[in-house]
């Protein structure tokens, strides 16, 4: 029953036209996506997505990241909206837990860091209020976590400025 409302909440966002049918125009972001637009497809019990996101270090020094746990090898991240839907709600059903002291990783000039952001989420039956389908769809946008340098752990991290570790605009649609 709760998914066969969230898949009719679905229905009628994908309906109503909107902004998301507006296409959208790669811009110079130090991080970008493989695509502009992704839509989210019905998995066991959930609505998923998956963007890849790709920061280069274009410049002539290595560029700190916040790692999440010892083992990780990428930057932690996270999915913010943008544009006209920038004060919308937003709901991802995913959110770092981490230990402290985990060392800093790094971006060598001339290096990439590739990371899969998973758009969406598993259904929510005990959420109050209830999950709304729009809450998963809009404009969005990618953010890493690079750090200023130098940076010995991640929660000694001092971010970049938002427009030197964010991605290009992209849409998540039904």
């Amino acid at each position: 029953m709760r998914s066969a409302h969230l898949l009719g909440l679905a229905s009628m966002v994908a309906g109503c036209g909107s902004a998301l049918d507006a296409g959208l125009a790669r811009d110079d972001s130090p991080v970008q996506t493989d695509a502009v637009a992704y839509t989210l497809r019905r998995e066991s019990g959930a609505w998923r997505a998956y963007a890849l996101a790709t920061f280069r270090n274009t410049t002539g020094a290595p560029v700190a990241f916040a790692r999440c746990m010892p083992s990780d090898t990428l930057p932690m991240f996270g999915v913010r909206r943008t544009g006209a839907d920038s004060t919308r709600e937003l709901f991802l059903d995913w959110a770092w837990a981490c230990v402290g002291g985990v060392p800093a990783g790094s971006v060598a000039p001339g290096g990439a860091v590739t990371v899969r952001v998973p758009l969406g989420s598993v259904d929510q039956a005990m959420m109050q209020p209830p999950l709304q389908a729009d809450w998963l769809v809009g404009r969005m946008r990618v953010e890493l976590e690079l750090c200023v340098p130098p940076v010995a752990a991640w929660d000694d991290c001092q971010l970049l400025p938002q427009a030197q570790r964010q991605s290009n605009a992209f849409e998540v649609r039904y």
